[in-house]
């Protein structure tokens, strides 16, 4: 059974939580302790989190406990004139802390995150994932909540 988490779009002052999630974005945790309280963000990093919180199109969520968050995940939603002018939504950075992992938050995101691309008109919704999460129960739960692997894809780093 599942924990319940609240799942919310993040806020200008979540910054921080948000990056100490995203520092737990490997699949294995590293050796020694880790990092119970939020980095400080760089100058770079407050700037585009400001860019995000006034970007209509993009939401990220954060997934909280009573006491700390918990899970991110980014909505991005990209208007479009094919589908009948639907839009089309992209899942992006997909994060739960280790130890509350494998616990139902990664699939409560997933829903909320779901819930509003249908609500924004979405025609189609792409998550791209690494390889490496085939091993790790990821696909596993992206097929399990109606997500096909049917593409090949690509990427050029900039």
């Amino acid at each position: 059974m599942s924990t319940h988490y609240v799942i919310r779009p993040a806020s200008e002052s979540d910054l921080p939580a948000v990056l100490c999630i995203l520092s737990q974005n490997e699949a294995v945790p590293p050796e020694g302790p880790l990092p119970h309280s939020p980095p400080e963000p760089s100058e770079e990093q407050g700037a585009m989190w400001a860019r995000i919180q006034r970007t209509p199109d993009v939401t990220v969520y954060l997934a909280e406990t009573s006491s700390r968050a918990v899970g991110t995940a980014c909505l991005g939603v990209l208007p479009n004139i094919t589908y009948d002018c639907r839009p089309t939504a992209f899942i992006e950075a997909v994060v739960v802390a280790y130890e509350h992992r494998r616990r139902g938050v990664a699939r409560q995101m997933l829903a909320r995150v779901l819930e509003d691309a249908r609500a924004s008109g979405c025609f189609k919704v792409q998550l791209l994932t690494h390889k490496r999460h085939a091993t790790d129960g990821a696909h596993d739960l992206y097929k399990a909540m109606g997500f096909q692997a049917e593409a090949e894809g690509f990427r050029l780093y900039l």
